[in-house]
């Protein structure tokens, strides 16, 4: 957006974020002559990465619901707050800055294609439910404060983890890339969301925008050198794949009756145990 329109950019995203982090470290980029302020948060507040590492093993050696229980309460109860007081200090900094929060898509579509991963059909359907709850709550901060809220969930859909154009990645290598948006994600998902708020018209993506992008990347690295030793006191958060070799997977094997040595009965126990999870959570 920034090489499409001429402005001059300011990048101070980093990855496990919080809000204490933008807070700490990332709101000294603000100044009263900023024009516009673009920012995604919350996620890693209500756990995102926990969550999901809890969600991917089998439902014998994990509690998947009580995960979504606990990040829910946390967006319901916690977060509103800490937005709002993060959201005032932003105006606070820069009072005629056109300000717009970013939402978050819904990953799943339930189905689960990822060979080493266990996500019940459930288990998606709440792990949704828990984005579009993320996103109310962020608009709703957000319209409180007078900012702009940008929802991608809908250009989304039909680009989950495991639809046929998928823009998210499922399980990745690197690890780090797992449940995040891909390239095309971003520049054919969010680009065109987030766009309208920031420069009055959707945007899409051309080869010579990339090309004038692509140009300024070294200046943005010497930019961002300035901020590196206050970045790296951000810890990612981190998806870990499910490993069914550590001792407490064997002993949540041994508890349950399953042969980790048989694929079947490791998917047996999975899909018996997720569905007895899931029972309290059906209509």
């Amino acid at each position: 957006m920034a090489s499409a329109k001429g402005y001059a950019l300011n990048f101070r995203a980093c990855s496990g974020a919080t809000v204490a982090d933008v807070t700490n470290t990332q709101l000294s980029a603000l100044t009263t002559s900023t024009a516009y302020v673009t920012m995604s948060v919350g996620g890693n507040d209500a756990g995102f990465a926990g969550v999901l590492t809890t969600c991917a093993q089998p439902s014998w050696m994990s509690n998947c619901m009580g995960a979504i229980d606990k990040a829910q309460a946390y967006i319901n109860n916690t977060l509103p707050t800490s937005l709002s007081t993060l959201y005032a200090s932003i105006r606070a900094r820069s009072p005629q800055a056109k300000v717009t929060i970013v939402g978050y898509p819904r990953i799943f579509n339930g189905e689960d294609c990822n060979a080493f991963t266990w996500f019940s059909p459930t288990e998606e359907a709440r792990l949704n439910q828990t984005a579009d709850l993320l996103n109310a709550k962020l608009a709703a901060v957000a319209a409180a404060n007078g900012f702009s809220f940008a929802n991608p969930s809908n250009v989304f859909v039909g680009h989950a983890v495991c639809d046929s154009a998928e823009w998210i990645n499922g399980l990745s290598s690197p690890i780090s890339e797992s449940y995040h948006p891909k390239v095309v994600g971003h520049s054919s998902g969010y680009f065109p969301v987030v766009s309208p708020s920031v420069t009055g018209s959707v945007l899409r993506v051309t080869p010579a925008i990339r090309e004038r992008a692509a140009a300024s990347a070294a200046r943005l690295a010497a930019q961002q050198r300035a901020y590196a030793a206050a970045d790296r006191t951000i810890v990612p958060e981190r998806f870990v794949a499910p490993d069914l070799t550590t001792p407490a997977a064997r002993a949540a094997a041994a508890r349950a009756g399953v042969d980790l040595s048989s694929r079947a009965s490791i998917d047996a126990a999975d899909a018996r145990y997720a569905a007895a999870q899931a029972r309290p959570y059906r209509g």
